[in-house]
């Protein structure tokens, strides 16, 4: 399958991802962006077994799309939902929320974050790489993918 380069620059035109599943499911890494827009963002994240993505509250909206595998939305630390493949959650920015995989293989998810959240061209291997990333200040989306 052909590995896609993520874009640094602004978009010009539309891109089709064919067989999203199959793109997310070659990779191992726990974050990808695939795409980066001036209002939002496509990431695929391969979340281990038993891995979760980790609790979080963003400033921005996030779409996520579920491609494979089994788990479970918590949403405020303790509401929690069964999630399953086709499975779409909408976690509204503001919304302390964590997703945890509890499948017997990974879980493939695809998500959008509008405005992005994420450097143009991310790789995180594992959510501890990430955290730090983002802790230092190096995971910031670039300033074109900015709301405006």
């Amino acid at each position: 399958m052909a590995k896609f380069q993520p874009n640094t620059e602004p978009p010009k035109g539309f891109v089709i991802f064919k067989n999203l599943e199959g793109v997310a499911a070659d990779s191992d890494k726990f974050r990808r962006v695939l795409w980066t827009g001036t209002h939002s963002q496509l990431v695929i994240m391969t979340v281990p077994v038993n891995g979760e993505i980790g609790e979080e509250t963003h400033t921005v909206d996030q779409h996520l799309i579920f491609l494979s595998g089994n788990g479970q939305a918590i949403e405020g630390g303790t509401k929690t939902t069964d999630i399953h493949p086709g499975d779409l959650v909408i976690v509204p920015a503001g919304t302390l929320h964590n997703f945890k995989n509890t499948g017997a293989t990974p879980w493939i998810v695809a998500t959008v974050y509008a405005p992005a959240e994420h450097k143009a061209d991310t790789v995180h291997d594992t959510l501890e790489q990430g955290e730090k990333l983002e802790d230092e200040g190096k995971d910031e989306p670039p300033s074109w993918a900015k709301e405006k």
